[in-house]
């Protein structure tokens, strides 16, 4: 049996519970054990832990919903180092949870800390972790000894002075100056960015369909979130199964009238494009084209029932609106939630789990796509459609001399601004052979 094939997580789930008198349906945090090959998840008696400590003290499902994450992610980081071979971490495999120590736990704290994670960040990993690592002690779950030091947190309740914190543990903290630093936002999903965008896209189907095509702008064309609900029908140049390219207009008249403030729906490119030269080239694949073709049969069959308000608009919210920019982020932040959960336990989670990112991460994504594909300087901003260089060189290693960057400025200066946002087919048709 290889461990990663097995993952805690934490599950949103609905219970019936007799209160009252009355059978009621209440929503609860459970922990659980997800198998990766047949999807289905197996609850986990530590589980007792949300529900005694969390739960039963009458705690919010959000704040029911922070430590039990925090649980599954130093639960998945040991089971890596087991199947890592760490010495530390043998005894785990032999004798299970009994044999979890708080040295474990230290190593995921330092972890944490040497990836760079916000100083109260990590202290909020270890508040939560202190909380179990006493319930287990109190359970007689575990072997290992260690002293339990009650505090009052000045509202009444009993809290408990961390148990990391001993010399012999060596657990390491982000140092205090973190606390001053701007938390810095995601720009890229890191080396994997091919398999979670996929997978980010795949969520989203099933989360909120009705986005997934304007997140293929976005990850596939490094579309901002208020160009992409400006886009209308006749805003897409298709060639079905060849070729795809969006037209980005300001419809925000004709659209959101019904809105008395529009920031969210700003298409930007046109502060510094005509709209005739706002074009943007959109990256196809067989996902994209799939997910374009339910899009457009949805629309057809909301025309069909006349659920449609604007049958011009390409993104339809479920009053059959066009779609504004506040809509869009929220149906966003339900398929980012999905999404983590989902890939809890990948080697990069923690950094896309706790820094910050919105819809935006969809040009990011995109721009270190077209690195990959040997884009220069010059190259990367036209296909972003850029104002000027700068915004793509920030993407840029930071190994270009002076005189490279120079060149690339005048070289960007010299290329007609009608082929903005176009790429040269000959990329996108290597870039299609690779990613299949």
């Amino acid at each position: 049996m290889e461990l990663l094939n097995y993952k805690f997580v934490s599950r949103e789930v609905t219970v019936n519970e007799i209160i009252q008198d009355k059978m009621r349906n209440i929503k609860v945090v459970m922990i659980g054990v997800l198998d990766e090959h047949s999807g289905i998840v197996y609850p986990h008696p530590i589980n007792h832990f949300i529900k005694t400590i969390y739960e039963y003290s009458g705690k919010s499902l959000n704040s029911t919903d922070a430590p039990a994450k925090v649980v599954c992610r130093l639960l998945n980081y040991c089971l890596y180092m087991v199947e890592e071979n760490h010495e530390e971490y043998i005894e785990l495999k032999q004798i299970g949870l009994r044999g979890l120590k708080r040295k474990h736990a230290s190593n995921y704290i330092t972890h944490l800390s040497l990836k760079g994670l916000q100083k109260s960040t990590v202290e909020q990993y270890e508040y939560y972790l202190t909380a179990f690592f006493v319930y287990l002690k109190k359970m007689n779950l575990i072997d290992e000894e260690f002293q339990i030091i009650e505090k009052d947190n000045g509202k009444g309740h009993t809290t408990y002075k961390s148990v990391f914190r001993e010399p012999h543990l060596g657990t390491r903290f982000p140092s205090q100056d973190t606390r001053k630093t701007k938390v810095a936002k995601l720009k890229d999903f890191g080396d994997d960015r091919v398999a979670l965008t996929s997978r980010f896209i795949s969520i989203a189907m099933e989360i909120a369909p009705d986005i997934a095509l304007g997140l293929c702008f976005q990850f596939y064309g490094g579309l901002r979130r208020g160009e992409v609900v400006n886009v209308d029908r006749g805003g897409l140049i298709v060639t079905h199964r060849e070729s795809m390219e969006v037209q980005i207009k300001d419809n925000r008249r004709k659209f959101f009238s019904r809105l008395k403030d529009t920031k969210s729906e700003n298409p930007k490119r046109l502060n510094y494009l005509g709209v005739h030269l706002a074009r943007q080239t959109i990256l196809d694949n067989d996902l994209v084209w799939s997910i374009y073709d339910k899009h457009m049969k949805s629309l057809d069959i909301m025309q069909l029932k006349g659920k449609c308000k604007d049958l011009s608009a390409l993104f339809l919210d479920e009053d059959g609106y066009p779609m504004s920019g506040k809509v869009y982020d929220r149906r966003f932040k339900k398929v980012k939630k999905a999404f983590l959960d989902l890939i809890m336990g990948h080697e990069d989670y923690d950094l896309i789990a706790d820094t910050v990112w919105s819809s935006h991460i969809g040009r990011g994504v995109f721009t270190n796509t077209l690195i990959d594909m040997g884009f220069t300087p010059t190259q990367l901003a036209i296909a972003r459609g850029d104002r000027n260089i700068n915004s793509a060189l920030d993407y840029i290693d930071e190994t270009l001399t002076t005189e490279q960057i120079k060149e690339a400025v005048n070289e960007f200066k010299k290329h007609p601004i009608e082929q903005m946002g176009i790429i040269d087919f000959k990329y996108v048709k290597k870039w299609k052979n690779k990613v299949g």
